[in-house]
């Protein structure tokens, strides 16, 4: 690791790591000073921005500095709060969040259709002096996670004025449960799995485990690129055409030993491992939640009075499942949410193979008791036929 007074220029594979953003914060803050005095890692980082408009944006949008930062005027907020709304191509519809240093808004772009709109304010992050993680993480999982159909959607990335915005998946509606995209309804609000949760006061076993089983599909993509989401939870699972998806990327990271430990408490593991094993550890939660209730203590095992009341899941398989996913120690977790997603979907039964496992080994199907008199009778029809035949020529010439 680079020192913060490094006089040494650091190695190019190291330099474009720091680059992509896939360093931990602490190896990222130790060459931050070095990096912009130095003229030679400057034109290296200029090369390889270069290649990808997207990169070159974003951190070009964060790196920049201005001489009083508290002086500089955001063209989107005026200083009275209000939105002055200046985005090009965007109409402004509905506000949908609010944060310390960003909003987020239903939008309607040129063709028409809604999406969401998150906008981060640069100079406001500056003058706190707070490092714009999420633009990291935007740009990691811009460049690196491929479209994933339960992986939140980044279909623009843009700067305006001293303001980093960007598009994404607008969610379903949650008073109606309809999709927005084409269509928002007057009263508007997203349909998370948190508001779902609060709404509905049973969900049952088969949904539940197979809304957990797509989020372990698109979590899964992240592992794959070695990038961790660190802030997963209900509120962070939305709904696109009744479909979940893992949404809010801001703190995903790539995979260290040193990332720093951020999240929602209540589904932060014990030992504050933020690797692969904290998003599983998230994700049992999630599952324990959907089957016993949001307020039901004991996690990770299951209350006595849980019972999964379906023929489609082995329930002490699921109660394993979720006791492993919530280990207190990151090593006896499961190691990503490959394994998980491949444990949980063992448990499943499958009603022919158990029905043939029940039935006698010679696998015949059981016949009706008056169904061998049936038989007989039918057989016997063109024997009778054919007497009745002969009876007829003998009468006949005799």
């Amino acid at each position: 690791m680079a020192s913060s007074n490094q006089t040494q220029c650091p190695d190019r594979a190291l330099l474009r790591r720091y680059e992509a953003g896939e360093l931990a914060d602490t190896e990222s803050d130790a060459l931050d000073g070095h990096v912009k005095s130095c003229e030679s890692c400057c034109k290296s980082i200029e090369d390889f921005r270069s290649g990808d408009l997207t990169s070159r944006l974003i951190r070009s949008a964060v790196a920049e500095q201005s001489s009083d930062p508290a002086s500089v005027a955001d063209p989107t907020v005026p200083s009275d709060g209000a939105i002055d709304w200046q985005i090009a191509d965007y109409e402004r519809v509905r506000l949908s969040g609010e944060g310390a240093f960003g909003t987020v808004w239903a939008v309607r772009d040129r063709v028409g259709l809604y999406r969401a709109l998150k906008v981060l304010n640069l100079s406001r992050l500056r003058s706190a002096n707070v490092r714009c993680r999420e633009s990291t993480a935007l740009e990691a999982y811009c460049r690196n996670v491929p479209k994933h159909p339960n992986l939140v959607e980044i279909f623009h990335v843009g700067m305006q004025g001293e303001s980093l915005y960007y598009t994404m998946d607008l969610a379903d509606d949650d008073r109606t449960g309809r999709c927005a995209r084409m269509q928002l309804p007057d009263n508007y609000r997203p349909m998370t799995l948190q508001s779902v949760m609060r709404r509905e006061e049973i969900i049952s076993a088969d949904t539940a485990i197979e809304i957990v089983i797509r989020l372990l599909r698109g979590l899964e993509r992240l592992h794959l690129v070695d990038l961790v989401h660190r802030d997963i939870k209900p509120a962070n699972v939305i709904f696109v055409e009744r479909n979940p998806k893992l949404a809010d990327i801001g703190m995903i990271t790539t995979e260290s030993p040193s990332a720093s430990v951020v999240g929602t408490p209540e589904y932060m593991p014990p030992d504050s491992r933020m690797d692969p094993t904290a998003d599983v550890y998230a994700m049992g939660r999630i599952l324990f939640e959907l089957l016993a209730g949001k307020d039901a203590s004991g996690f990770p095992a299951l209350p006595s009075y849980v019972h999964l009341a379906t023929d489609n899941w082995q329930a002490s398989g699921v109660a394993s499942v979720i006791a492993k996913a919530g280990a207190p120690r990151g090593d006896d977790r499961y190691r990503s949410a490959s394994e998980m997603l491949d444990a949980l979907e063992s448990c499943r039964e499958l009603p022919l193979l158990a029905q043939l496992s029940d039935s006698p080994s010679t696998h015949r199907p059981r016949r009706h008791p008056y169904m061998p008199i049936v038989i007989a009778v039918i057989n016997a029809v063109p024997w009778a036929i054919g007497l009745f035949l002969a009876y007829k020529l003998i009468r006949h010439f005799f």
